[in-house]
């Protein structure tokens, strides 16, 4: 046996022993991490249109959301059938199985990539919520093992690969993103980009 199905079987066996916490963690690991780490990005957004230069960082932000988008489908259509893993809820008979077991290519895994994409994107936006977004990714990763439907390479892999694509995504479209955004302030859409400019361009009191 392999150290990866190991481990794998040691969380499984910690998800067996604690009925209690099935519940939440299935629930987060599903949709409530990705959910939680979405809204952190709104959060990121939000603090990015009173920064000090709203336009790069509302840029961030936007790239942030469109690299996690991204990065699920280079992830589904490139990288995961290159490896072809299948599933450990559908190798291992005898593992528990919190969530539905699909039988499409079990690493990376997909939620794991895009929570690695939100926390990559929220650190290059701000420190502390990177900070935040890198624990709520280690759950969601942690809670895909635990729920049975993904050994740990499966959701280390998945992380760094969100993490790699959401940084090559910001660093390379950065500039044109924010020149577009540094325009848009300057219309009838600027509440979007900056708290403090009207169409103008001129900084309002606040």
């Amino acid at each position: 046996m392999d150290i990866d199905t190991s481990i794998y079987l040691e969380i499984n066996g910690f998800a067996r022993s604690t009925p209690w916490l099935q519940g939440v963690v299935s629930a987060y690991a599903w949709w409530g991490g990705l959910t939680a780490l979405a809204l952190l990005l709104l959060v990121g957004w939000w603090r990015a249109r009173r920064c000090f230069h709203p336009p790069g960082a509302v840029a961030t932000a936007a790239l942030t959301g469109l690299a996690a988008v991204l990065a699920l489908e280079v992830n589904q259509e490139l990288i995961s059938p290159i490896f072809s893993r299948v599933r450990p809820c559908n190798a291992i008979h005898h593992a528990l199985v919190l969530l539905h077991c699909g039988h499409d290519f079990s690493m990376p895994s997909d939620h794991s990539v895009i929570a690695g994409a939100f926390a990559a994107g929220l650190f290059l936006l701000d420190r502390k919520l990177g900070a935040l977004a890198a624990v709520l990714a280690l759950l969601v990763a942690f809670g895909r093992v635990y729920a049975g439907v993904h050994y740990p390479t499966d959701v280390v892999a998945g992380l760094l690969t969100g993490a790699v694509i959401a940084v090559l995504v910001v660093v390379t479209l950065h500039g044109i993103t924010a020149s577009l955004a540094a325009r848009l302030a300057r219309t009838a859409l600027h509440p979007l980009i900056s708290a403090g400019i009207d169409r103008r361009g001129t900084t309002q009191p606040t």
